[in-house]
């Protein structure tokens, strides 16, 4: 056992010839692609995120929600979606969308058709226009607040279905009342 050679243990193989490689061959085996784990962001799909590590200085101009944690310097519109000012976010901009999110720093003016919510150990200096909005305790706000007043319009679908009772209701009144004619005119 001690004294074995190594020659005696492998089999005789010709010079020329490569190791046998202990994986079998996988030409006819296919392949994936894709990783076999995927990144999940903690932000829904149809949101784009500004990184901690980005500034930008400009005009952002989004359709879909937006969350900052970078900083951002000029102006922010998401006119139909929710802009979030995330903890490391730091802004100096205006910004408009349908729902503002503070918890960073932002300096400018907020207007906002739906809701602002200015979340604890938010820095906000400048005005809000609001149709709703939210403070909570330990946040710090300066400057004015102004309510936005939005007047209601009803859906499509109750429009519409306010329109049909009216036609529903009409037809039994008529024949209602073409009984009580018909009994009328004998």
């Amino acid at each position: 056992m001690w004294n074995r050679r190594k020659n005696e243990d492998e089999p005789v193989r010709p010079l020329g010839a490569a190791p046998a490689s202990p994986e079998p061959a996988r030409e006819g085996i296919p392949v994936s692609t894709m990783p076999a784990r995927s990144y999940e962001p903690d932000v829904p799909r149809g949101t784009a995120t500004i990184g901690k590590s980005v500034l930008i200085k400009g005009q952002i101009l989004s359709k879909e929600d937006l969350v900052i944690d970078g900083s951002v310097e000029g102006s922010v519109e998401a006119q139909e979606n929710r802009i979030t000012i995330g903890p490391n976010g730091r802004v100096v901009a205006n910004v408009k969308a349908r729902d503002v999110v503070v918890l960073g720093q932002l300096k400018g003016n907020i207007e906002a058709s739906g809701r602002v919510d200015i979340r604890k150990g938010a820095n906000l200096v400048g005005d809000i226009r609001y149709a709703k909005i939210s403070i909570e305790e330990g946040a710090d706000l300066r400057g004015s607040l102004e309510m936005i007043r939005v007047d209601v319009k009803p859906e499509p679908a109750k429009a519409a279905e306010a329109l049909v009772k009216p036609a529903v209701e009409k037809p039994t009144q008529q024949s209602l009342g073409a009984s009580a004619g018909g009994s009328n005119s004998k």
